[in-house]
């Protein structure tokens, strides 16, 4: 049956003299199928190197998913992997299935969820189906965009025409140095906040800012730029937090210029910092009470262990409404979603979207989003 391609597996069978049928419920063909399939369908090379293949992906598809996903911000290869390029993982597929399909079909049992495993959990690959399902379109929505403008210096936009394109009612930059946050200051129609490098600029007034106090994380080296905004939500208080969290990049940049050594102590350092400073603003943000949108450069990715520890109960607006993998850090062919919007369950998640390149190493990311209920 593997050699004619599977065709024939669920024909019935029956014995050609007396035509009875044969095995009619398949039990014996189906542990027959199996135990043949411990091994190749013949000993051609083709046939070994798609059973072989078969098996090595397997295998990629396993170690892949448990370093992401419990390796990740533990051990530094696998931090590496969590940062890099993951989408490289699906790249064997491009030789394997053509080979599977046309020698031994029933091969693609095994690599149709192995595939789906790494497009998945593994490369972070999202289709947005849960969009379908959003709540009551009587309820206005409201369009949030996070950008890390790299300073502002680059950009081929200004921050009046950037806020114009974007439509969006609320916008956090981050990066925002000064120059950059007094242009944002002067355009019409927008209240704005600048301080410890983040930017707001909001079509509502903001009634009150409180930045979270990371006089200890920066003595360790790290970022920790938290400040959380209530705005005037047409007579309603609402929240929104703004953040900068510290990245890995040193140990990354010290590995691949071949100081190993320096560089994974720098990861494991890093890793640590991150840890700590995703504590911070979770804890940061609980002791503010009401609907509730958290935005900003992460410097971490949904798979991350600590995003997941500290984050995991907030609505990810991309992982939930986002289709496709949504890198916003680029670097040139290895794109990560480290840029995140999240909301608490006062919002319901309509949408969520990359924009386009404006000059920056970062992705705008935007998001709609439905309430407060």
């Amino acid at each position: 049956m593997r050699l004619a391609g599977g065709l024939k597996f669920f024909s019935a069978a029956r014995c050609p003299t007396c035509l009875a049928s044969v095995d009619p419920n398949r039990t014996k063909r189906v542990m027959r199928w199996l135990k043949n399939l411990r091994k190749p369908v013949s000993k051609g090379v083709i046939d070994r190197g798609a059973w072989w293949g078969t098996v090595g992906y397997l295998a990629l598809a396993l170690v892949g998913w448990v370093m992401i996903s419990a390796l990740g911000d533990r051990w530094w290869p696998a931090t590496v992997l969590l940062f890099g390029p993951r989408w490289v993982l699906l790249l064997p597929l491009i030789v394997v299935v053509p080979l599977a399909a046309l020698r031994d079909r029933s091969l693609l049992f095994f690599l149709v969820p192995a595939s789906l495993l790494v497009l998945g959990p593994v490369v972070g690959y999202q289709t947005g189906w849960r969009s379908l399902f959003a709540g009551d379109p009587a309820v206005p929505d409201l369009r949030v965009v996070s950008f890390n403008a790299e300073g502002g210096g680059s950009l081929v936009w200004s921050p009046a025409n950037l806020l114009a394109e974007w439509e969006a009612e609320i916008v956090a930059f981050q990066e925002c140095d000064s120059k950059f946050a007094s242009n944002l200051g002067q355009v019409p129609g927008w209240h704005v906040d600048a301080r410890a490098g983040l930017c707001l600029a909001s079509r509502f007034e903001i009634i009150d800012v409180r930045e979270m106090d990371r006089e200890a994380l920066e003595f360790a080296g790290g970022s920790g730029r938290v400040v959380t905004y209530e705005l005037d939500f047409d007579g309603d208080p609402i929240l929104v937090t703004n953040l900068h969290l510290e990245t890995p990049r040193a140990g990354f940049e010290l590995i691949r210029s071949g100081r190993l050594t320096d560089g994974i102590a720098k990861v494991r350092e890093k890793s640590l910092l991150r840890r700590v400073e995703l504590r911070r603003a979770k804890f940061w943000t609980e002791l503010f009470h009401g609907p509730h949108i958290v935005t900003g450069d992460f410097n971490t990715p949904v798979e991350s262990r600590s995003y997941r520890e500290f984050w995991d109960e907030w609505q990810n607006s991309y992982s939930l409404a986002g289709s496709g993998i949504g890198g916003t850090r680029l670097n040139g062919w290895i794109r990560v979603r480290i840029d995140h919007i999240l909301a608490n369950s006062r919002w319901t998640v309509v949408d969520a979207w990359l924009k386009t390149d404006v000059g920056s190493d970062h992705l705008p990311i935007a998001a709609r989003l439905r309430g407060p209920y």
